[in-house]
């Protein structure tokens, strides 16, 4: 996967902290969510991406930047 940071300010999502079980699943998009304070979260194996940033900014409004895929999708 390309999105890697060696910084301190992020990490990747692992299975056991996810809620859908799409998500355990092979395939999807990798989606990197960054927040106002710097810190990011990547998850992968997203297989629906714009309901899955439409539901995550619609109750986080720490978000300031989605990446899908290493492209910018979503900016406050």
């Amino acid at each position: 996967m390309k999105m890697v940071d060696n910084s301190n300010h992020g990490f990747y999502v692992n299975d056991e902290f996810r809620t859908n079980q799409l998500s355990l699943r092979p395939g999807g998009s990798a989606v990197k969510v960054n927040y106002a304070d710097g810190l990011f979260k990547i998850y992968d194996k997203i297989k629906y991406p714009r309901a899955y940033v439409s539901k995550i900014t619609e109750s986080d409004t720490s978000i300031v930047s989605i990446y899908v895929d290493d492209k910018l999708f979503w900016k406050k």
